[in-house]
């Protein structure tokens, strides 16, 4: 693993996850609350298991807390919203899959957001925390709203990473 990652990840350490688990990842996804003072009181949302579950079936080596061996509860919300959790992307060449997997998993809110007729009636939102880690630098993307924007914002990450590469 290079440095710049090393520095990306260094707050990992503390929570007991090593190195050697997650040298070969594309993706880490971590408890929402991961970098709060109380790291005794983690826990993962159902959404975010969900997630990583779908990133898996793309075949992205992907982890969470359960594959690097932290037994942490489980926070299953009673609500529109989907709460997607911290997301490390470690290889940004991951870009396109990603958001086709949250794409698929944000489409029942953005039907949801297109349908309504009243716009004072709730719908849901989706929650997420994203670090892009790159040598050039990280980008982080801390996001809470309507789930179409969400995945516009990751689809022109991926099409900045292409323009790059060109």
């Amino acid at each position: 693993m290079d440095l710049h990652k090393k520095m990306a990840l260094s707050n990992l350490w503390e929570i007991g996850i090593e190195e050697k688990q997650i040298e070969n990842l594309d993706v880490l996804l971590l408890p929402e609350n991961h970098g709060s003072a109380d790291t005794k009181n983690l826990f993962d949302s159902q959404d975010a298991i969900t997630f990583g579950k779908l990133l898996k079936k793309e075949g992205v080596k992907c982890a969470n807390s359960y594959d690097l061996g932290l037994d942490l509860p489980t926070m299953e919300r009673k609500s529109n919203d989907i709460w997607i959790g911290q997301l490390y992307v470690l290889n940004d060449f991951i870009l396109p899959v990603i958001t086709g997997v949250i794409g698929s998993l944000l489409a029942p809110l953005i039907s949801q957001w297109k349908s309504r007729k009243d716009l004072r009636a709730p719908a849901g939102n989706a929650h997420a925390e994203i670090t892009i880690v790159r040598p050039e630098g990280d980008i982080k993307i801390v996001y809470n709203g309507e789930p179409e924007a969400l995945v516009k914002i990751i689809e022109s990450l991926e099409k900045e990473k292409q323009q790059g590469n060109d």
